[in-house]
């Protein structure tokens, strides 16, 4: 029993140290191994939950965050049980198991109004409010919400929380076509990353979140100079797997601009393999829809289809490019239904990103005053936004 315990304490001591010098492999490997011997405590079970994230092992990570909630609430710590559940909601959320976020999301808010509890902790709780609404179409209260959320992180001195309500309210402002002050915010989110005061959690989402709002607005030279600090910051951490992906995924986008399909198509087949082991990872729709994005290009008919099937299997909406693929191939009339619905649907901003496939489809579709209105929405969105717009084309 002594030689265990021997043993035990020296592969916790090498997962701890291998956690504290960003080697997330090594790490979820000594801590794992360590709890099947004796089984961790809160602060070992926070440190296995980080180190399983970020290799993707999301249920795992999900596991070890109940259990250290469990553990401090048996301990009587009310506020570092309630921050574990929250970032047990975060990855949650990230992973859009929305019905199982909801119910610890609604465990931690209880747990800190019968204790009657002023902490930062609230506003944590905030994120995940904040995250729904704006996904729910309600960008304004997800602003506010977001602002609360970073005021109370200044107040209490958590970076971490500053950065995400940073990001959120840039967002934000982004879906509501304010882009130009949301992108001033996203930057200042992104400087907390590369200047490393945020934990690597909050840093890899903020990379893809910016990423991605810089897309929407076409902000090219932006969303290419971002995606670089990405992979740099994945290339400093070997054993990342869940924002690996996604940086592939935009790096393909971005060579898919300057015209350099074939390297493009490489590059997503590989963040596509990349995001499929292990497997549910939420970025391998992105990677099918990229995928299927460059074989329409390369009229690669076939290969088109079988990826934006493939990209809708995994939550990510299939059009417009499967509404462009119909077309190229002659299926006017389920290609004007299909993007007629998505433009239904889309809001503000967002708009702008599909207005030109509808453009295309509609004079395909000989629906002239479609086309002609839709050509002048798109016109007066660049002119608000055109500093931005002429940017990123130029």
């Amino acid at each position: 029993r002594g030689e265990l315990r021997m043993r035990t304490t020296e592969i916790l001591d090498r997962g701890r140290v291998a956690f504290d010098r960003s080697l997330w492999g090594a790490a979820f490997a000594q801590l794992s191994a360590a709890d099947r011997d004796t089984a961790l405590g809160p602060e070992d079970l926070e440190r296995l939950a980080v180190a399983a994230h970020l290799v993707g092992e999301d249920e795992a990570s999900a596991a070890a965050w109940e259990r250290a909630h469990r553990q401090l609430l048996d301990r009587g710590e009310v506020v570092p049980a309630v921050r574990a559940a929250f970032w047990l909601v975060f990855g949650l959320f990230n992973r859009e198991e929305m019905a199982r976020a909801g119910g610890w999301l609604a465990r931690a808010q209880r747990l800190l109004d019968d204790h009657q509890l002023d902490c930062v902790e609230r506003g944590y709780l905030l994120v995940p409010v904040a995250t729904r609404t704006l996904k729910a179409g309600d960008p304004w209260s997800a602003y506010a919400t977001f602002g609360q959320a970073a005021e109370l992180g200044a107040r209490f001195g958590e970076p971490d929380l500053v950065t995400l309500g940073r990001l959120g309210q840039g967002m934000s402002l982004v879906r509501v076509g304010r882009a130009a002050e949301g992108l001033t915010l996203l930057d200042e989110a992104m400087i907390a990353v590369v200047t490393e005061e945020v934990s690597p959690l909050v840093a890899g989402k903020v990379y893809c979140g910016v990423i991605l709002a810089c897309q929407d607005v076409f902000d090219l030279r932006r969303a290419h100079e971002w995606t670089e600090a990405l992979s740099d910051w994945c290339d400093g951490q070997p054993d990342l797997v869940p924002f690996r992906g996604q940086c592939l995924v935009h790096r393909s986008e971005i060579t898919q601009l300057r015209g350099e399909w074939s390297k493009a198509l490489r590059e997503a087949q590989q963040a596509r393999e990349q995001l499929s082991d292990p497997p549910r990872q939420p970025a391998l729709g992105m990677a099918c829809y990229q995928q299927g994005e460059l074989h329409r290009l390369r009229g690669e008919f076939a290969e088109a289809e079988e990826a934006y099937r493939e990209a809708a299997r995994w939550g990510r909406e299939p059009h417009p490019g499967l509404a462009l693929l119909w077309l190229a191939e002659g299926n006017v009339g389920a290609s004007a239904a299909a993007i007629r619905r998505l433009v239904d649907d889309a809001q503000a901003l967002s708009r702008a990103t599909i207005l030109p496939a509808y453009v295309e489809i509609m004079i395909a579709a000989e629906d002239g005053p479609a086309a002609r209105d839709a050509a002048d929405e798109l016109a007066a969105v660049a002119e608000v936004e055109g500093g931005l717009f002429h940017a990123g084309l130029a």
